[in-house]
């Protein structure tokens, strides 16, 4: 006889610790909707446990400094993390990541005005450059600007364009897009400006020159990884990241492990009973449900005890030298 561990027999453990026996009291959908919502994002949160941890990988591009993270898979990522299987800096803020790779810009004089509208051509020089990034991977707002076009239009005021990362133009000021191009590689670029440029006024363009090569140090930062030095071909990336478990559609389908489907009817029950505001009933179930989660943080507890904590001075084996140490210069 095989333990019970299945959808359908969590489903009747729910009803069960719930009190709602029939389908009359709560329909088996709306069950199995607060098992999954307590499976999938409740107890990954609550328990890092061993079996939902990852490797998360992603392949470098020549030329692109960002790359995104997949956060509707994964939970988190932590060090150590690998670049063509050579240990990489990990940061997890831009500040120190931009004291470590400072912005330096290029600043340079790549026109004079006209006086008229119409397009200015040209070419910057100190190529390749880099490309203005979005810091927010769900909207276009808080733009890390890279390329800068400005110009003084009289007195005080001045028109300036920035790049919108894909080789076009946006006004400054205002984000409408603008006629015209630049070339990230090369340096060449035609760009319309929304203000008539006076005749003799200097056009200004400010860039971040760079030199291509391996990566040796990766950020994460708003779900999204910078790398530096920018990739000068393919490179593999690999870190290590909690992932969230896969949701239990079927009545036969089984959690990752057999023995958490008591914790998840525990959890899925417990979440039942606060939304119909019995405390006093979830107030009876927490040593029960404490339980539970003991239990099944045991394993990860019990294999991270036998394993000694990671530091710069335990690196051992033949391989071991300063050039292998934490973090990789």
């Amino acid at each position: 006889m095989t333990a019970p561990s299945s959808l359908v027999e969590i489903r009747d453990k729910v009803r069960r610790l719930s009190g709602r026996p029939s389908p009359d009291d709560i329909s088996d959908a709306q069950v199995e909707e607060y098992i999954n919502t307590y499976y999938l994002y409740d107890m990954p949160e609550s328990l890092r446990l061993l079996k939902l941890k990852d490797t998360f990988t992603f392949t470098t591009q020549p030329n692109v400094e960002v790359y995104p993270f997949d956060n509707e898979k994964y939970i988190t990522v932590e060090p150590p993390c690998y670049v063509r299987g050579i240990q990489a800096q990990y940061f997890q803020d831009l500040d120190p990541f931009y004291r470590e790779w400072p912005k330096d810009n290029n600043i340079q004089i790549v026109g004079t005005g006209s006086g008229i509208s119409g397009a200015y051509t040209g070419q910057v020089t100190g190529t390749p450059f880099l490309r203005s990034v979005n810091i927010s991977t769900t909207s276009d707002i808080g733009r890390d600007v890279r390329v800068l076009f400005s110009a003084n239009i009289g007195g005080a005021a001045a028109t300036s364009a920035i790049d919108n990362g894909v080789g076009g133009w946006v006004d400054a000021t205002t984000g409408n897009a603008l006629a015209g191009s630049i070339d990230y590689l090369t340096g060449i670029f035609t760009i319309t400006f929304s203000n008539i440029v006076p005749v003799g006024e200097n056009i200004n363009a400010s860039t971040i020159p760079y030199a291509a090569s391996a990566p040796r140090t990766i950020c994460l930062y708003q779900n999204q990884f910078y790398v530096r030095p920018i990739p000068d071909k393919a490179y593999i990336v690999e870190i290590n990241a909690f992932r969230y478990p896969t949701s239990l559609f079927f009545a036969t389908d089984k959690p990752e492990l057999n023995f958490w489907w008591q914790l998840i009817a525990f959890g899925a029950a417990r979440k039942i009973l606060i939304d119909n505001a019995d405390f006093e009933s979830v107030a009876a179930m927490e040593p029960y449900f404490l339980e539970q989660l003991a239990y099944v943080q045991r394993r990860t507890i019990k294999q991270q005890t036998n394993q000694r904590a990671s530091t710069i001075y335990n690196n051992s084996g033949s391989n071991a030298s300063f050039g292998n140490l934490y973090p990789y210069i």
